[in-house]
């Protein structure tokens, strides 16, 4: 905006401005100054402001209200919605400009129409939306950078495992899965492969436990017998081995391992000639290796030799977002193999939260399964759960202790359990909110309040 001058001596001047509608008025309410759009909601040229008194123009309904009177009162900005002639409206905002002495010496103030703000303010909702949209496919674009065939990452210690095995595939460095069975251990190990630099060298798999001692070294290096026998070492060479239960390896095992590795060669059985190593090591077990070090029930070498990368995987049972995920997933899948459509009833999908699930995923999958093949109905009920699984717990409703208590006191108990059971099963006080139909407010509330009992 240029030609804007606030001298006294200027009033019959026309600000210079085509696209912003601004009057100036002195402290008598006589317009001094106006743009070349102003007017226009008043069916005014602006020639014909200048000069006017604000008051009248007021009283005879043009400016109503008027804009001046109300910000030489304040002797602030003032905004009002200020109805037209014409029937349309505008939205004004008064400036005050204070001289020397402190007092209001003139007002600015500048309008829009209001269907201009409100064309504005759609606009401003469509792009809100389109940032919305954006942000959610970015999550989801994310969600899928962190996921892996078989694991799920709702909880925060497997996204932390799952961040530490991305960034050790990099490296051609041991890692060491701790955790119970089946709880993804050989999920990830096979993930580090695939992300590493010999993703497309072999991954072989040796299972310490099941496989007999006496086989173990003939396996693993091979040699000359009333055949040729190719060992494991060979045929993971450029690749990845994986030994699963290597807490379950005999010591006298273990130290011939450790050598392995720590001369980077072998030699076959009955062989002559060593053959190089070059494989890169992932091991698993189920419980933490330096108790059995520390009652010489595992060789000490090879553990730091195993141990530069630990990752720990916790159980379904202490990562409920992620039982909670697996629960819809595997009822999914299994409803599409079985060509069915089932779902689980509330109070059966709480009972499978709270159960400790000692076999992990591989069974909660058979639970799963064998919920949609037996059930007879859509929706599954606590009839249909197998009977090793329908057990009562201190949560139960059934078994809330009613005698010598008031009725309050046992309302309590019950939303208490109600409200920790759907915390269980959602992961936001919003989800929680739409699925037990009160506000999300209330739901924080809540929760604030039986913690604070705790």
């Amino acid at each position: 905006m240029t030609g804007f001058f606030l001298h006294p001596n200027s009033k019959e001047e026309i600000i210079d401005s085509y696209d912003e509608d601004i009057i100036v008025t002195n402290h008598a309410g006589i317009i001094v100054k106006a743009s070349q759009i102003s007017g226009r909601y008043y069916g005014i040229r602006a020639e014909d402001l200048l000069g006017k008194c604000v008051y009248d123009l007021e009283k005879r309904g043009i400016f109503s209200p008027a804009i001046t009177p109300l910000v030489l009162l304040q002797k602030k900005k003032v905004v009002v919605i200020q109805a037209t002639p014409s029937g349309r409206k505008a939205l004004i905002t008064g400036v005050p400009f204070f001289n020397e002495s402190g007092e209001v010496e003139f007002v600015l103030s500048y309008s829009y129409e209001v269907a201009e703000l409100l064309v504005i303010q759609e606009y401003m909702k469509e792009l809100e939306n389109e940032m919305s949209l954006a942000k959610e496919e970015l999550s989801l674009l994310r969600k899928e950078n962190l996921t892996i065939d078989g694991l799920t990452m709702e909880n925060r210690t497997t996204r932390i495992a799952y961040e530490t095995a991305r960034n050790a595939a990099a490296l051609d460095v041991s890692v060491i899965f701790y955790g119970e069975q089946g709880t993804g251990k050989t999920t990830m190990a096979k993930f580090i492969h695939n992300e590493s630099k010999r993703k497309n060298g072999p991954f072989i798999e040796i299972d310490c436990e099941t496989m007999p001692e006496a086989m173990f070294e003939r396996e693993l290096f091979g040699g000359e017998f009333e055949q040729r026998v190719t060992g494991l070492l060979t045929l993971a060479h450029e690749g990845t081995l994986y030994l699963k239960g290597i807490d379950k390896l005999s010591v006298h095992l273990q130290g011939k391992v450790a050598n392995v590795l720590k001369e980077r060669r072998f030699t076959p059985i009955n062989a002559t000639t060593f053959s190089p190593l070059d494989v890169r090591l992932i091991s698993s077990a189920e419980n933490a290796l330096t108790e059995s070090i520390a009652v010489k029930k595992f060789h000490q070498d090879l553990y730091y030799m195993l141990h530069i990368v630990p990752i720990h995987l916790k159980p379904l049972r202490e990562r409920k977002e992620d039982l909670s995920a697996l629960i819809s997933i595997y009822l999914s899948q299994f409803s599409i193999a079985h060509t069915t459509t089932k779902k689980l009833s509330d109070d059966v999908f709480n009972q499978l939260l709270l159960l400790d699930w000692h076999g992990n995923h591989s069974e909660l999958k058979n639970v799963i399964e064998r919920l949609v093949v037996q059930s007879t109905s859509p929706i599954i009920t606590a009839k249909d759960l197998p009977p090793e699984y329908r057990k009562k717990t201190d949560d139960d409703l059934s078994i809330i202790h009613l005698e010598g208590r008031t009725l309050p006191s046992i309302l309590d108990d019950v939303e208490m359990k109600v409200l920790r059971d759907a915390q269980e099963r959602y992961r936001t006080t919003t989800e929680i909110a739409k699925f037990l139909g009160i506000s999300q407010p209330s739901v924080v509330r809540k929760l604030k309040k039986y913690t604070d009992i705790e």
